[in-house]
């Protein structure tokens, strides 16, 4: 059964926070994991590949955005709405629903940071786990 990791963000701008999001790509990544960043939109997805790129000069995450080079099949993946295609273990979802196909994710890690409306999708979404018995972990970061 699919693991769910969420992360409640405490700090004043309530950011999504983006040096947290890299490690625990950069964990997965070193664990020989496949991963796929859900972003809520393009823009969202553009900035993640951006940061994957320039996140640490000493250090590589290969990685693209679904449908940038369909002959390279790398094992970090950054969709905004598709689905992954690759068959990766981990799900960081960053959208405001819980995408159809989370299921098939070992682990499912989510986000809960931004305005009143943002946090609210969040906590429906907690709720949607949750009511339908996945194991939940729920942490605080900041």
């Amino acid at each position: 059964m699919t693991q769910i990791e969420f992360y409640s963000v405490e700090d004043e701008h309530n950011r999504l926070p983006f040096s947290h999001l890299t490690e625990v790509v950069k964990r997965g990544y070193r664990k020989g994991q496949k991963i796929f960043i859900h972003a809520e939109n393009k823009s969202l997805a553009e900035k993640i590949d951006e940061i994957l790129w320039t996140h640490d000069a000493k250090s590589f995450l290969p990685h693209q955005l679904v449908g940038e080079d369909e002959n390279t099949k790398p094992p970090i993946e950054i969709g905004f709405g598709q689905k992954p295609t690759i068959h990766p273990d981990i799900l960081i979802n960053l959208s405001h629903e819980v995408p159809l196909f989370f299921s098939q994710f070992k682990w499912v890690f989510e986000y809960a940071y931004g305005d009143e409306e943002t946090k609210e999708k969040a906590r429906e979404r907690f709720k949607f786990y949750r009511q339908r018995g996945y194991p939940l972990n729920h942490r605080k970061i900041a």
